[in-house]
Order: C-alpha cells, then sequence, then structure tokens
C-alpha cells in the first residue's frame, strides 16, 4: 500500500477508530493533527506524534485553525447517543461546518465514516452500495447520519472530493462497544437480554476499518461510497460465544430476527483483505471474558 506523505486531520481521534486510523497514517508518512474538544482522553492517542489541536465542530473559528495547511480530513467523530440536540449538533451541523471549511480552504480529500443504518436497519435483504438510504428515521443517530451523507452529496457537487465509508459494527479487543465494552456490559447484566442467535451482523474490526480508510485515500475515486465490513456474521458464532464464556444466563429478545446482507464485493475490488480476522478476534475477546470472572 503507497504512502501518503499529506497532512492529515483526524477528528475522534481518541475514539475507538481514530488512534488506529492515526498510526496506519504515520506509518505511511503522513504527518496527523487530532481534533479534540477537551485534553480529558489525550492519554489514548499517547506515544503516537499527533499534534492534537483543541477545537469544536460548532466553532468554525477553531476549525479554520485546526485546518490550516490540512491537505485530508478524516471525519471519524460522531455522536451516537439518544440525546437528540447533541446528535444534530454533531452529525448535522457539525458535518455542515467542517464540510463548508474544507471546500473553501481547498481540502484535497474529504473521508467521512457514515454507518450502514443509512439503509433503514432492514430485518431482511440484500445491500450493495446502489441500494436506496432511507429519506428518514425514528431513531435520531440513523437520522441525522442520513442527513450528514445528504449534506455531503451537496458538497460533492460543489467540488470538494469526498469519499463514504459505511461501516457496521466495529469491533476490537480495547476500547469498543462491540468488543471489551460489551464483555462489561453482559458482566453488569442479571441476564443477557439483547442478543438474538438467528441475527446477522454485518461485522469489522476497528484495524481493519483503518486498513481500508488508507487505502481509499489512496485509490478511491472522488463522490466514491463503500460498505465497510469484513463480513456478515451470525451471532451464535460471535456474541452468543461471549455469553457462554461468561457463563451467563440469556433471553431471546421478543422481536424478529435481523438477517439482513451487505455486500463488501466493491472494497475488495480495490484489493481490500483483512489483516485481522474474526475467528481471532472472537476467540480474544472470549479469552478476555474468561479473564474478567
Amino acid at each position: 500500500m503507497e504512502d501518503i506523505e499529506a497532512k492529515v486531520l483526524i477528528t475522534g481521534v481518541t475514539g475507538t477508530l481514530g488512534g488506529r486510523v492515526a498510526s496506519k497514517f504515520l506509518k505511511h508518512g503522513a504527518s496527523i493533527k487530532g481534533l479534540v474538544r477537551n485534553e480529558s482522553n489525550v492519554d489514548l492517542i499517547s506515544g503516537l506524534e499527533v499534534q492534537t489541536v483543541q477545537g469544536d465542530l460548532l466553532n468554525r473559528n477553531s476549525l479554520y485553525k485546526a485546518l490550516k495547511d490540512v491537505d485530508i480530513v478524516i471525519h471519524c467523530a460522531a455522536y451516537l447517543g439518544e440525546e437528540e440536540e447533541e446528535a444534530v449538533n454533531s452529525n448535522v451541523l457539525g458535518v455542515e461546518n467542517i464540510a463548508s471549511i474544507s471546500l473553501e480552504l481547498g481540502i484535497k480529500k474529504f473521508i467521512h465514516l457514515s454507518t450502514l443504518a443509512v439503509y433503514g436497519e432492514p430485518n431482511e435483504g440484500f445491500y450493495d452500495e446502489s441500494s436506496p438510504i432511507i429519506e428518514n428515521h425514528e431513531e435520531i443517530y440513523i437520522k441525522t447520519k442520513v442527513q450528514s451523507e445528504r449534506i455531503l452529496e451537496k458538497y460533492k457537487q460543489k467540488g470538494l472530493n469526498v469519499i463514504i465509508l459505511r461501516p457496521g459494527a466495529i469491533c476490537s479487543e480495547e476500547n469498543s462497544y462491540w468488543g471489551d465494552r460489551q464483555i462489561i456490559r453482559m458482566i453488569d447484566a442479571e441476564k443477557v437480554t439483547w442478543v438474538h442467535p438467528n441475527d446477522i451482523v454485518p461485522w469489522i474490526h476497528a484495524d481493519n476499518l483503518a486498513e481500508m480508510i488508507h487505502l481509499v485515500c489512496s485509490n478511491g475515486k472522488p463522490g466514491d461510497i463503500y460498505n465497510a465490513i469484513d463480513g456478515n456474521f451470525p451471532e451464535k458464532n460471535f456474541r452468543i460465544k461471549l455469553i457462554s464464556a461468561l457463563g451467563k444466563e440469556y433471553q431471546i429478545p421478543n422481536r424478529q430476527a435481523e438477517c439482513a446482507i451487505y455486500s463488501n464485493e466493491k472494497i475488495r475490488s480495490l484489493g481490500y483483505r483483512p489483516i485481522r480476522t474474526f475467528a481471532e478476534t472472537i476467540s480474544n475477546l472470549s479469552d478476555l471474558a474468561i479473564s474478567k470472572l
């Protein structure tokens, strides 16, 4: 994979994905700025040569300073919670701000991390990048992520080189809702009630997603969109194994199984191959679960 000797700004640099993206790009010759709202989580990227820049997606002056002399923006930051004002501020107004300033300053590439949920979280069917995204959704996170893609479509038309990746369940052994934090949630619960054994999970390891981001930054074309997953894996091979490793009781939720299938052929056509396997990760997470008992 080719080196990218450019100055890169990463938003969400202290999150599940951001530090891995920084590490990947540093290894390939880039210099990295990391946009942080405060300094409280900077220890999560200690050891990486990242120039942290204090700023906020709602503060345009801080974004002008952060984007100065930057070639590439990798927008990992997003609000995943249920507070509507926070979601709109981060996922809608924040995207509008950073996209508009990126266009004004002549940013060469703008990589945006979206979500497969923009297809509407269907229970069945097959979805590739030509499938339409929904117009609206009752869940605030999904609704605002759809709106962010609509905003970026507008900036594509104005000339911003936008590439969008739509990951599914981003998993890792550290600092991950679908990994170590899932184990803690299970341990803390009297009974696991949220895992349906017949669900299919569109899964991606965080390290592999960083690999994908570097790949599309090198080889992607302006306006491209990619489903960003390693595969569609049954819960029987995923969280059911973690429940078993912990010896927890579980109750099948009273809902239809979620069995939609998402294509990853487009990202694979660029030459993507995972560096971390699903089987290896589940083995690691099972060992982690046992170690916490």
